[in-house]
This record gives structure tokens, sequence and C-alpha cells, in this order.
């Protein structure tokens, strides 16, 4: 009964995790074309998929624990080496499809982190060019009238005197 139950659970997570990896997906798209409203009802949808994902997970622990009878050290991949027929087969499968996914929204992640790196460093160039520069604070006559001096072959003080 426990190992349906853990069956179920990893099933869940694994729909759950298609469905967080395609919106992340759509995430990347919308940070391409630069669609603000898109990308924030995106976010919204992100949190509630890892809300239910965050559920899913404690139940699947729950499954785990009465399996192993509350070992906290006991992987999944254990538990499948534990079982035998059908069950093992189908854990088996679950396990490496949500291996799968899940490193495949780490990569989209990873891809949408940088895309939003490269956006705000480009937001922050936009917005140096625009602001106007302070002036520096100088001692000196401006540069057009040094260099007059200069070409007259003239020093500041007198040295005749």
């Amino acid at each position: 009964m426990s190992v349906q139950l853990l069956i179920e659970s990893m099933e869940k997570l694994l729909s759950l995790h298609q469905q967080l990896h395609t919106t992340a997906l759509e995430k990347t798209e919308a940070i391409k074309i630069n669609e603000i409203k898109n990308l924030d009802k995106l976010l919204r949808d992100e949190q509630k998929l890892v809300t239910s994902i965050q559920i899913e997970e404690n139940k699947r622990q729950q499954a785990t624990a009465i399996l192993t009878n509350d070992d906290k050290t006991t992987t999944i991949s254990q538990i499948i080496q534990q079982l035998d027929g059908t069950n093992r087969e189908i854990l088996s499968e679950l396990h490496v499809k949500l291996t799968a996914v899940i490193s495949e929204l780490q990569e989209t992640n990873v891809l949408n982190q940088q895309l939003l790196q490269y956006s705000l460093q480009y937001i922050n160039l936009n917005l140096d060019l625009l602001s106007p520069e302070p002036e520096l604070p100088n001692y000196t006559k401006s540069q057009g009238e040094a260099s007059g001096n200069a070409n007259t072959g003239r020093s500041v003080f007198d040295s005749k005197a």
C-alpha cells in the first residue's frame, strides 16, 4: 500500500515538474521578447507550482518514511532495489523521468537567469548613456585657454622680477 502511495506521489511530482518546465520555457520566450505582463503572470503561476511541488514532496517523504521505517538516509534508488515486479519497474521509470525533467528545468533556469542579467546590463548601459556625467572639479583653465598659453611660450610667472 505504501509503495502505491510512493508511486502516486512520484507521478504527481513528475507532472508538476513538467508543468514547471513548460512555464520556464514560456518565461524564456517572454524574456526574449520583453513581455513584462506575461512574465509577471508566469512568475505567479510558477510560484503556485512550486507550492504544489512542496506539498507533494512532503507526501512523498511520508510514503518513503513508511517504507523505510523512518530511515532518513534511505534513497529512492535503495527503495527501488528492495522492490520487485511491476512496482520496481514503474518506480524506476518515474525516477529516471523525474531526474531528467529536473535536469532540464535547471538548465532552463540557468538560461533564464543569464537572459535576465543581460537585460539588466543593457538597461543599466542605456541609463548610463542617458544620464549626464557630472563635471569633474578642476583647478586649471579650460583646455582651450591652456593650450593657448603653451603656444606663446610664456609662463605664468615672470622670472625677471
